[in-house]
């Protein structure tokens, strides 16, 4: 089974739209539309009767001593847990996308309904966040997104993970939670996919204008593409109608203190993802080449 989304790719920032908040210069964050991203996928085994998704935050921090408080920092050695941002169970076996804003389009304060356009929503983890806040206490259901500690040293991954399920409906009701569906539906799973996208409110980590954008470059006629980082930034390239670049990643990190990369585009394109480090391949000595200068 495969899971994608035409909202990010896979291992790349997700864009602002999508997040509970955004960054604001004078109050660090300010909220966001909050609207769900564009999920779908194919490849379901026969069996399949329905659907469960849960989106959760791995890297949200063990403590909130250092959260959100100038002049403090968490520290990215922090130990991390779990921070549950959708459930959604029960979707007919006939699904095979969730259009981007159709579950949630804005930040509802107190929470949105348990009723959902498709299948069933459980409540994610600002119920507990937002307890003790009178303008924001609620149960919330459905998606709401990323919001990690404007101070978090860690840039916080978002892991959205569909299920294919034997049976029509899963045996949980009222307010429930991530930890109800996992349990409820063991033994039950037939297959799994998963997507994770990336997100950080913190400057330090947004150091590019057009954090987490595509910049694309026609290779039709070229046999590299040299890429220059003008800084300490990561590239996360994929081709576009060309071969794979299985084991890029690799590629970046074992050349990770150098200012070029220059990636074989086998007359593709290249889409380029940025984010903290530099990276170095050479030049094949005749070779035609494109140049791209990220600033």
């Amino acid at each position: 089974m495969k899971l994608w989304s035409d909202s990010f790719h896979d291992g790349a920032p997700i864009p602002g739209e999508f997040a509970f908040a955004v960054p604001d210069a004078t109050r660090h964050l300010t909220l966001s539309a909050n609207r769900n991203p564009h999920l779908a996928w194919r490849n379901v085994p026969l069996d399949t009767r329905s659907f469960a998704l849960i989106v959760h935050d791995p890297d949200a921090p063990s403590s909130g001593d250092d959260v959100n408080r100038s002049g403090r920092e968490v520290a990215a050695s922090l130990a991390r847990t779990e921070f549950v941002h959708w459930v959604l169970v029960d979707m007919p076996a006939k699904t095979s996308e969730i259009a981007a804003g159709s579950q949630a389009d804005g930040v509802v304060a107190h929470g949105k309904p348990a009723t959902a356009p498709l299948g069933r929503h459980g409540v994610n983890d600002y119920s507990g966040w937002f307890a003790g806040d009178s303008a924001m206490a609620g149960q919330y259901h459905g998606y709401d997104g990323p919001c990690p500690p404007w101070n978090d040293a860690l840039a916080h991954r978002y892991v959205f993970t569909l299920y294919a399920l034997d049976i029509d409906r899963i045996a949980v009701d009222g307010d429930f939670t991530a930890a109800d569906v996992r349990k409820a539906m063991a033994g039950h799973v037939l297959a799994k996919a998963a997507l994770t996208g990336t997100y950080t409110l913190n400057p330090a980590l947004r150091t590019m204008d057009g954090h987490g954008e595509f910049q694309q470059v026609s290779c039709e006629a070229l046999d590299y593409l040299e890429i220059a980082c003008m800084g300490r930034y990561k590239l996360h390239l994929e081709l576009v109608g060309g071969e794979s670049t299985t084991g890029l990643a690799q590629d970046i990190r074992d050349h990770g203190h150098a200012e070029y990369l220059v990636l074989g585009t086998h007359d593709g394109e290249v889409e380029v993802r940025f984010d903290r480090i530099r990276a170095l391949t050479p030049l094949t000595p005749g070779a035609r080449f494109g140049h791209v200068a990220l600033r």
